[in-house]
C-alpha cells in the first residue's frame, strides 16, 4: 500500500476518536447550539457524518470497487437531512452508530488491492476521479465537519463567558 493509502486511512481512523474528544462530555445545549440560522449545530453534524458513512461515502466506493466506471448521483444533504429518521440522536448514539459504520469502511478500505484504488467513477460535481481520490475527498469531508465542530464549540464557549 503506498504512503498516501496509509495517510488517507489513519486520517479516517482518527476520525471517531476526535470526535468522542470533542463531543462526548458536551451537554444538550451545546449540541444543538446553532451559530447561524443555515447552519448545522453539532448534533447534525454528527447525524450528518453517520448517515454519509453509511448511504453515500462507503456505498459510492463500493460502488466504484464493484461496478465499471460507475456514474454516481448527487445527494442533496439537507433534504436527506430534513427526512432523516431523528430518534437516535443522543450524542452517545451518534458516537456508538459513526464507529459501527466507520469500522465497516475501513475494513473495505483495508483490503483494496492497487487496481482497486485506481478504478474510476463519475460524479457531475467532481468529474472523474479513482477510488483513491473519492477516499482523499472522504478525508476531507472529515476535516472540513471536525473544523467546523471546533468552531461551533469555541462559539458556543465564547457566547456563555458573555
Amino acid at each position: 500500500m503506498t504512503t498516501n493509502r496509509s495517510t488517507l486511512i489513519t486520517t479516517l481512523e482518527q476520525t471517531h476518536p476526535t470526535l468522542v474528544r470533542l463531543t462526548a462530555a458536551l451537554s444538550d445545549e451545546a449540541l444543538d447550539y446553532q451559530q447561524d440560522a443555515d447552519e448545522w449545530t453539532i448534533r447534525e453534524i454528527l447525524a450528518h457524518l453517520v448517515d454519509d458513512e453509511m448511504f453515500i461515502m462507503r456505498t459510492r466506493l463500493e460502488r466504484i470497487i464493484k461496478e465499471d466506471a460507475p456514474a454516481l448521483a448527487p445527494h442533496d444533504e439537507k433534504h436527506w437531512y430534513s427526512q432523516r429518521n431523528k430518534g437516535r440522536d443522543q450524542v452517545s448514539e451518534l458516537l456508538h452508530d459513526f464507529a459501527i459504520q466507520r469500522a465497516a469502511s475501513l475494513n473495505i478500505l483495508t483490503f483494496l488491492r492497487d487496481s482497486e484504488w485506481m478504478r474510476q467513477a463519475y460524479h457531475p460535481e467532481y468529474d472523474h476521479f479513482t477510488a483513491e481520490e473519492w477516499v482523499g475527498h472522504w478525508v476531507t469531508h472529515d476535516t472540513v465537519h471536525i473544523a467546523q465542530i471546533e468552531r461551533l464549540i469555541a462559539s458556543w464557549q465564547a457566547g456563555k463567558q458573555q
